[in-house]
């Protein structure tokens, strides 16, 4: 017999939508990027003001969407900037 594996979820701190990712790595859907520290889940989302990139993480129930010209800006950085973000501890 095949139980259901729970979907994971957490409410979107912009606008209370609830966010869900499949745990299948089937092509509908979300795209889960994941290792041993964290996962992320990545959507296109469609806005009044145009389609954006949306990048949350579950784990810190954080989320973020970017339009064409910030994922274009992020394209061309050096990879030491990548790096100090990384040193960034997110949370308050």
């Amino acid at each position: 017999m095949n139980e259901a594996v729970p979907v994971p979820a957490a409410e979107n701190p912009d606008d209370g939508e609830v966010l869900a990712y499949p745990r299948d790595g089937g092509n509908e859907g979300p795209i889960v990027v994941a290792n041993e520290f964290v996962d992320v889940v990545v959507r296109k989302v469609d806005t009044r003001n145009g389609v954006r990139l949306e990048i949350w993480s579950p784990r810190h129930n954080t989320c973020v969407r970017f339009d064409a010209v910030a994922l274009d800006c992020l394209s061309y950085q050096e990879p030491e900037f990548i790096t100090s973000l990384l040193a960034r501890k997110p949370g308050p």
